[in-house]
C-alpha cells in the first residue's frame, strides 16, 4: 500500500496522456517520491482522445495497481500519486484551469509524436494541420497539447502568475526543443507578447523514458486482480527496471528527482542515442532475425543462443563504438542487460509488433550507427545483416495486404518491388539491392554509395534465401555460444 494519506498532499503535476506506460513510469517515480519524502506533488491526468483512463479510474479514486514482473518475481503495490483524471474535450475549461494553477509547477506529456500534430517526415510544427489551424484560429477553444499549453500560458501571463516546467517523455528524439520551437511558433502567430512571455517563463526539457510495459489484456487483468483480492478496472503491468533522464531546463520549483533515481543532466541527447541504438536497435535486430527463424515473441529470440551471441556482439563491437561515453555507463554491460531484459517472458512483444513501422525506426536505430563506422572507414558487418534480415522479412513473411503488419507505405512498396524483382535472373545482385534500398527512399545516401556496405548486405540476403537465416550468423555466433 502507499504508507502515505493521497488526501493529505495536493497536487504539483499536470500529466497530458495518462495511459498505461505513464502509470507505470513517472507515476510510480513520483508514488516513490510521495512515500519517501511528502510534498505536494500528486498528478491530475489529462486525457485528449479517450475517456477510458478517467472512467476506469475515477470510481476507485484513481487508485490502481502495478505488477512488476520478471521472470518468477512478482511484486504488486497499489500506486496512489494520481489525483485526478480528465478528459478534455468533456472539461476543456477545467483542463486549462489546472495548468494555469499557481499550484502546478510541471507538465509532463506523453502525447506521442502524433499529439505534437508536426509535419510529416520533418520535425517541426504542421501549420496546416486542421487541429492547429483550429487553435490558432479559435485559441478559448483548444484541442490539442499545443493548443492547451498556449491557453494555460495565456492565463498566467494575464494573471501576472510564474511559469512552469514542461518535460516531454516521448521517444520523440530531442523532443523539448521541438516542442520549444512549436510553442514559439503557433504563439508568435496568436501574440507575439506572448511567444516572449514563453521564451522566458516557460522552461521545456527533453527527457529519455525507459520501461516496458505491454497492452494489458483481459486475460491478465483477470488474474492479477485474483491476486490482489480486490476488483482494479486500472492495473498495470510492467518489468521492474524504469529510468528517467531530464533534461536541466527547469524555471519552477521541482521536487528531488536524485532521492527516486531520476537523473538531471545539462543534456539529455547522449542518453536519448544510447536507448535508441542499444536497446531500441537491439530490439529490432531481434524482431528481423526472431521472425525469420519462426518466432512470435522477442523473448523466444532472444533464448535462441545464436540470435542472441549476434545481437550482443553487434551492440558491442558495432553500436556501442558510435556512441560518446557517460559518467557511470557501461554499454557493455548495459547491452547485456537490455537482452536480458528482453528476455523476460512475463514482459511479451511479439516480433510483428516491433518490426512494424520500420522505416520510420530504422533511420535512427540501424543506419544512423551503420552511417558513422562506414564514414570512419569502419567495417559494420552485422548492422549490414540486419538491413538484410529486414528486406528478407519482406520478401520471405506472408502479410496479406488486409493485415499487413509493417504499418507504412514505404514497406508496401518495398514488398511489391521485392516481389517482381526476385524472379530476375542473377537475384539479389548488388545492383538490385542498391535500387531497393534507393527507391524506399528513407535509406541514406552515405549507405547507398558505400560498396562493402552494399556488398555486405547483398550477400546475406543471398544466404538467408538459399540458406536460411542460421547462414548470415554462423561466422559470428557459433552454437555452442
Amino acid at each position: 500500500m502507499p504508507g502515505y494519506d493521497p488526501e493529505a498532499l495536493g497536487a504539483g503535476i499536470v500529466h497530458i496522456g495518462t495511459g498505461s506506460f505513464h502509470r507505470a513510469h513517472q507515476a510510480v517515480y513520483i508514488d516513490d517520491l510521495l512515500r519517501r519524502l511528502g510534498g505536494n506533488w500528486r498528478i491530475v491526468g489529462v486525457n485528449l482522445h479517450s475517456a477510458t483512463a478517467r472512467n476506469s479510474m475515477q470510481p476507485q479514486s484513481c487508485l490502481y495497481t502495478l505488477c512488476e514482473k520478471t521472470g518468477t518475481r512478482e511484486q504488486l503495490r497499489v500506486i496512489a500519486s494520481i489525483a485526478k483524471v480528465l478528459f478534455a474535450p468533456d472539461a476543456p475549461s477545467e483542463v486549462v484551469e489546472v495548468l494555469a494553477a499557481a499550484s502546478t509547477k510541471i507538465v509532463t506529456l506523453t502525447a506521442t509524436k502524433n499529439g505534437y500534430c508536426l509535419a510529416p517526415g520533418r520535425q517541426q510544427l504542421d501549420l496546416s494541420h486542421p487541429s492547429i489551424v483550429h487553435d490558432i484560429l479559435y485559441p478559448e477553444t483548444p484541442t490539442t497539447v499545443l493548443g492547451f499549453l498556449l491557453a494555460a500560458c495565456r492565463v498566467r501571463r494575464a494573471q501576472r502568475l510564474p511559469g512552469f516546467n514542461v518535460i516531454c517523455c516521448d521517444n520523440l528524439l530531442n523532443g523539448g526543443a521541438i516542442l520549444r520551437e512549436s510553442l514559439r511558433t503557433a504563439a508568435r502567430l496568436q501574440d507575439s507578447a506572448l511567444a516572449s512571455w514563453i521564451d522566458r517563463h516557460v522552461g521545456v526539457c527533453s527527457s529519455m523514458v525507459d520501461c516496458m510495459v505491454p497492452a494489458m489484456t483481459e486475460p491478465t487483468a483477470e488474474v492479477l486482480q485474483q491476486r490482489a483480492g480486490y476488483q482494479d478496472s486500472a492495473c498495470v503491468l510492467s518489468e521492474a527496471y524504469r529510468q528517467w533522464v531530464i533534461e536541466d531546463n527547469f524555471v519552477a520549483p521541482v521536487p528531488d528527482w536524485s532521492a527516486v533515481g531520476v537523473r538531471v543532466v545539462p543534456d539529455v541527447a547522449p542518453y536519448e542515442k544510447m536507448k535508441i541504438r542499444l536497446l531500441n536497435g537491439g530490439h529490432s535486430a531481434l524482431a528481423f532475425l526472431g521472425m525469420l527463424k519462426g518466432y512470435e515473441y522477442i523473448h523466444q529470440a532472444v533464448a535462441d543462443a545464436n540470435i542472441r551471441h549476434f545481437v550482443l556482439q553487434m551492440l558491442q563491437e558495432e553500436v556501442a563504438p558510435t556512441l560518446a561515453a557517460l559518467p557511470g555507463v557501461n554499454y557493455c554491460e548495459y547491452s547485456r542487460a537490455v537482452l536480458a531484459r528482453f528476455a523476460n517472458p512475463s514482459i511479451p512483444y511479439r516480433c510483428t509488433q516491433v518490426i512494424s513501422g520500420s522505416s520510420q525506426k530504422l533511420p535512427q536505430r540501424i543506419f544512423a550507427p551503420a552511417i558513422e563506422r562506414v564514414v570512419r572507414g569502419q567495417p559494420a558487418p552485422r548492422l549490414a545483416a540486419v538491413v538484410a534480415a529486414w528486406l528478407a522479412c519482406l520478401l520471405l513473411k506472408p502479410f496479406p495486404a488486409e493485415r499487413f503488419p509493417m504499418s507504412d507505405g514505404a514497406s508496401h512498396m518495398l514488398v511489391r518491388m521485392l516481389q517482381r524483382k526476385k524472379g530476375q535472373k542473377g537475384f539479389p545482385s548488388r545492383d538490385h539491392v542498391q535500387a531497393l534500398l534507393a527507391h524506399s527512399g528513407f535509406v541514406p545516401a552515405v549507405l547507398l554509395q558505400d560498396l562493402q556496405f552494399l556488398a555486405g548486405v547483398q550477400d546475406d540476403l543471398a544466404q538467408v534465401i538459399a540458406q536460411g537465416v542460421d547462414a548470415i550468423m554462423r561466422g559470428y555466433s557459433p552454437e555452442t555460444a
